[in-house]
């Protein structure tokens, strides 16, 4: 009787830590949680955590207990996202970058500063870029495509009147445009022989309903060509948040990557495109300014 239960016990045991197992190996890595974003970098810096170390670029996510060497010629600024505080760091350094606050383990204090989105950017969430899936859900696009969208695709817009281009054929081409609503009425058709069309004023459409735009193209040779986008006009209150947190011109670059990273969080992608484009001009070196500002 006693061995019966003993090769009980012991079977219980082995199905036991093979299902420990079996949940170690399918259970996905968890990933800690960040606590900073880096919104500007001049030189090299090193990120480590768990074993594990990388190149840092803009807009990179700092997760709590991340240890960052600083180079001696390097400039690294920082936005803890809860707080909405900024830290401008210099090399050379070693920061680690606790929940709530960094702490400088070797080199210069940090200058503490706070984002100035609006007239006041502590109740601003930022997130970190790419990391949220976006609401509105979109048909996916192939990059070789022949036609495909440049604009308005996977967007909201602030414009009442946008303006659409696609990646085009060739001079001499024309192309059918059409703008159908949420119900799949075109509201506005169109041949044009340009690849870009901007709606005419007397066209009015809706803020906050998804609007579809379709482009096509037919070759000499009988071969048609045709994408689409999908995007929808920002609705008042967004459209009036982000003009009051829009920063000057003359901001720092941190913090128009900031307003950026705002705008791609509440899909405004093409506004954020553009500050993209003006911050990868500043920091031509960065790889990941240089990836968003081609998309």
């Amino acid at each position: 009787m006693n061995t019966t239960v003993n090769v009980m016990i012991l079977l219980r045991r082995v199905t036991m830590a093979v299902l420990i197992v079996v949940v170690a190996v399918l259970s996905p890595p968890v990933h800690a949680t960040g606590v900073a974003m880096v919104t500007d970098l001049q030189g090299r810096a090193i990120a480590s955590i768990g074993g594990r170390t990388r190149d840092l670029t803009i807009l990179a996510e700092l997760e709590a207990t991340a240890q960052v060497q600083l180079d001696s010629d390097a400039t690294l600024v920082a936005l803890y996202l809860d707080a909405g505080d900024e830290y401008v760091f210099k090399g050379p350094s070693t920061i680690e970058f606790k929940p709530g606050a960094p702490e400088v383990r070797s080199g210069a204090k940090p200058e503490r500063r706070s984002l100035s989105l609006g007239r006041g950017g502590k109740d601003v969430r930022i997130k970190v870029v790419g990391v949220t899936q976006a609401a509105m859900v979109m048909r996916s696009i192939h990059a070789d495509a022949r036609i495909r969208p440049l604009t308005l695709n996977k967007t909201r817009t602030l414009e009442r009147s946008p303006e659409f281009r696609w990646k085009g054929l060739g001079s001499g081409q024309k192309y059918r445009f059409e703008l159908d609503d949420e119900t799949g009425r075109a509201v506005f058709e169109s041949v044009v022989e340009v690849p870009s069309l901007r709606l005419p004023a007397d066209v009015h459409i809706k803020e906050g309903v998804p609007y579809t735009w379709k482009v096509s193209a037919h070759l000499p040779d009988g071969t048609k060509y045709s994408s689409s986008g999908e995007f929808a006009v920002a609705g008042a209150d967004l459209r009036s948040r982000a003009e009051f947190l829009r920063p000057p011109v003359s901001a720092a670059v941190s913090t128009r990557i900031a307003y950026a990273a705002w705008l791609d969080g509440v899909e405004l992608k093409d506004e954020a495109r553009k500050y993209w484009r003006g911050a990868a001009a500043e920091r031509p070196n960065d790889a990941r300014l240089k990836e968003l500002a081609a998309q």
